[in-house]
């Protein structure tokens, strides 16, 4: 099956008010990037990352929108234990959001304490320590920030998106504290498949996958080679600890695709060296080129 291109998922290719979805409550960001890359579709908000892949899994849903890096955050590292542990569901397009976040409360009244998802507060860091603000992990921002408006209390604000003020009939005290102002999040588009291997994408493709290497000596350097001997350049690298194997990890790869033949070669030599290789999806970018 040929890689899922923007051509078919662009604003007349999904059918009008079909499900997609999306981990958090209306005016979260996965709404946003959702609504950008299907404007005709239904968020469908689930309240857990388990939540969405269950949706897709069992069809309530065409497919999920899904963050999976920050460029402050890091990884989502729930989406990629996740696409470990639930088969069925591949990877067919990204899209890149930019991340203008905002503290949200009341007019008047002083901001001590702010809720909202942890890879948030994990962005306005600086920003909440400069002013002694006491960050407190909620489920998601905009989730927070309705929260808020339900049951106020003295001192508590939100961070969140606008949008999600807008919703919810919030204040914005401050916009663009996140601290760096290129500030994005990465998306991708996952549904139920088959992944796509290189060998049948486009140039100018990325390849994520996960892999597990013997416990020994070598044995990551050894993956890797795979690749770098054959010119593949990664974009991403991370570790995820194996449940029962103290100490040991899984490794999670994105990389481009420049010559779909000799990316093939280089992933098909990775699944011999690996003692396990599991390919989540090849797949192109969704949305303006360079955002």
């Amino acid at each position: 099956m040929p890689a899922l291109s923007e051509a078919r998922w662009g604003p007349v290719a999904l059918a009008s008010g079909a499900a997609v979805a999306y981990q958090g409550e209306p005016g979260a960001y996965s709404e946003e990037a959702l609504l950008s890359v299907f404007p005709g579709a239904r968020p469908l908000g689930r309240r857990t990352f388990a939540a969405v892949f269950e949706a897709v899994l069992a069809g309530e849903a065409t497919a999920a929108v899904l963050p999976v890096e920050n460029t402050l955050g890091g990884v989502v590292r729930e989406v990629c234990d996740l696409l470990w542990e639930r088969a069925g569901l591949r990877l067919v397009g990204e899209y890149v959001l930019p991340i203008r976040h905002c503290l949200l409360g009341f007019r008047g009244a002083p901001i001590r304490r702010v809720l909202s998802h942890p890879q948030a507060l994990a962005q306005v860091r600086h920003y909440l320590e400069a002013r002694g603000l006491e960050a407190i992990p909620y489920h998601d921002t905009a989730g927070a920030a309705r929260r808020l408006a339900e049951r106020p209390q003295p001192g508590l604000g939100a961070v969140a998106s606008a949008a999600a003020a807008a919703r919810y009939g919030l204040e914005v005290l401050a916009t663009g504290i996140q601290d760096d102002p290129s500030n994005r999040t990465r998306f991708v588009v996952a549904e139920r498949g088959d992944p796509v291997r290189p060998g049948q994408a486009d140039p100018g493709s990325k390849c994520s996958l996960g892999f597990v290497t013997a416990h020994e000596p070598g044995s990551l350097v050894r993956a890797l080679q795979c690749l770098s001997a054959r010119g593949v350049n990664l974009t991403r690298l991370e570790s995820r600890p194996i449940p029962d194997r103290p100490f040991e990890y899984r490794f999670f790869l994105d990389f481009q695709v420049a010559d779909p033949a000799r990316t093939e070669a280089a992933l098909r030599e990775l699944e011999t060296s690996a003692t396990e290789v599991r390919l989540f999806g090849t797949y192109g970018a969704l949305g303006p080129p360079g955002v």
